[in-house]
């Protein structure tokens, strides 16, 4: 899941319950249901980290996604290969019919988010530690 707005509103449980339908309509056992809230850019989460040690580690031999941008939304041909070192095959049951413009607009969109989320972000962090400088400021004239 990308946000917890769509946590909330179910999305991500509606989505493991597809993918748990997947796997039992193809005969794969699940052994792990790894879920995490972010963006798929990150690779900082927890969950991903935890996935990825357990391909590392072999105890799992197949992941299965809805989307690849749930795994990740960069570079996912080199994840992919190198959980297959692993012996870890990774099955995509939807977006293999988005065509590469398609993809790449997503892509774009998606750096564009993320950019604009991080300038935000520092814009706002500065804000508040302005305030707060105010704050002990104005607290040192009153006493």
């Amino acid at each position: 899941m990308s946000s917890n707005s769509q946590k909330q509103s179910g999305d991500l449980d509606r989505q493991s319950f597809r993918l748990t339908e997947y796997c039992a309509k193809n005969d794969l056992y699940v052994k792990y249901i790894i879920t995490d809230v972010g963006s798929g850019m990150n690779d900082n989460r927890s969950g991903f980290a935890r996935l990825t040690e357990l391909v590392i580690n072999k105890k799992i031999t197949t992941v299965v996604v809805e989307h690849k941008d749930r795994l990740t939304r960069f570079q996912f041909n080199f994840i992919k290969k190198m959980f297959e070192s692993y012996g870890c095959k990774v099955i995509v049951i939807n977006g293999s019919d988005i065509s590469d413009t398609e993809e790449l607009a997503a892509d774009m969109m998606s750096l564009l988010a993320s950019f604009s989320g991080k300038f935000y972000g520092k814009r706002s962090l500065e804000r508040r530690k302005q305030k707060r400088k105010q704050k002990i400021e104005f607290d040192r004239i009153i006493t």
